[in-house]
């Protein structure tokens, strides 16, 4: 009786073990690279863009991205636009939302706003 137990165990754990569920895949970094390509292929994001630029040729977006070592859904990030190494003028800066499209497995934009 107990071989028999001893030779069932080790079966049922291992079928218990190969029948959950696999792992969740883990959200990539949002990079800096991708980060700029986002902003640069939004429309609502260029146009802004534009704009500033005719009231300050020297602006651009600018993100400090931050550490991503718990794999965030969501990014927000305030006052993106700077002018030279100072930040720009409330009336010119702008604010963005990332966020990881898991069905598409990529970074979008969510919300972007000036």
């Amino acid at each position: 009786m107990n071989r028999k137990l001893t030779l069932a165990l080790p079966f049922g754990l291992l079928t218990i073990g190969c029948s959950s569920a696999p792992p969740k895949p883990q959200i990539p970094s949002l990079t800096p690279e991708t980060a700029s390509q986002l902003l640069h292929y939004s429309t609502k994001a260029q146009t802004w863009l534009t704009h500033v630029k005719t009231q300050n040729p020297s602006c651009d977006y600018h993100l400090d991205i931050p550490d991503q070592l718990n794999h965030p859904a969501q990014l927000d990030f305030d006052h993106i636009v700077k002018c030279g190494a100072a930040p720009a003028p409330l009336e010119l800066n702008a604010s963005v939302s990332f966020e990881f499209d898991a069905d598409a497995q990529k970074w979008v934009i969510k919300r972007f706003s000036s």
